[in-house]
């Protein structure tokens, strides 16, 4: 076999991310590990490669595991905070339920891997009707579990944290204890320069000697742990 591997781990345990770069590399060299099972007489985990829906569930297994990657990178980094997170996981959201309605429809272009499977096939058929149930089915499950962990972020009180400088900021949804020193805030030109310039983060931290109370609110919206 020409694969640059030169050994096969029949079981590993793994982190949840790095199974989805364990279910990549078994959809990439899907037919060396066919091989090999043969050469060793595997015959349970054989039965899988001649399984002609095994192929398409792996591809599409190793396409939402890339998706999930991709998103729990986004929300790594430096100058991270709460709203930055609440967007990402709201834009990943909006995904799922556009990728229901496609696979419904059956337009699967946005699943790479399961998109080539199903083309050097040249069989439709193999996306419907069961697979396509249980694509929808499990990206309907996904959202709803991760509604469960992440669930809507309660923002009115969170939208002068955000921009302070807002024109359409309602004051009434500014604690009124801390109504005066954001009016002010709000009135600084020097600070208004600086929240242009510089992240949410740095803004904030930059005001609080002046203005100690907003300050304390914003912290508590931004790093809400």
């Amino acid at each position: 076999m020409d694969s640059e591997h030169e050994a096969l781990l029949f079981y590993s345990q793994v982190h949840w991310l790095s199974k989805g770069n364990v279910v990549n590399q078994v959809f990439e060299l899907w037919g060396d590990l066919k091989s090999f099972l043969e050469m060793q007489g595997k015959v349970d985990l054989l039965s899988h490669f001649n399984d002609v829906l095994w192929k398409p569930h792996l591809a599409y297994l190793a396409d939402i595991f890339e998706q999930l990657n991709r998103l729990n990178l986004k929300l790594q980094g430096k100058e991270r905070n709460v709203f930055h997170l609440m967007d990402c996981l709201r834009g990943f959201f909006a995904n799922l339920q556009n990728w229901q309605r496609k696979v419904a429809a059956g337009n699967i272009a946005m699943f790479e891997n399961l998109s080539a499977v199903l083309d050097r096939n040249e069989e439709d058929s193999l996306l419907d009707p069961l697979p396509k149930t249980e694509i929808t089915q499990h990206l309907r499950s996904l959202e709803s579990e991760l509604n469960m962990y992440f669930p809507e972020f309660e923002e009115e009180e969170g939208k002068f944290v955000r921009n302070p400088f807002s024109g359409t900021l309602d004051i009434t949804t500014i604690p009124s204890v801390v109504q005066d020193e954001f009016l002010d805030l709000k009135q600084d030109s020097a600070a208004k320069d600086l929240y242009e310039e510089k992240s949410l983060n740095v803004f904030w931290c930059s005001m609080h000697q002046s203005y100690p109370k907003v300050s304390e609110i914003a912290f508590r919206q931004l790093l809400p742990f």
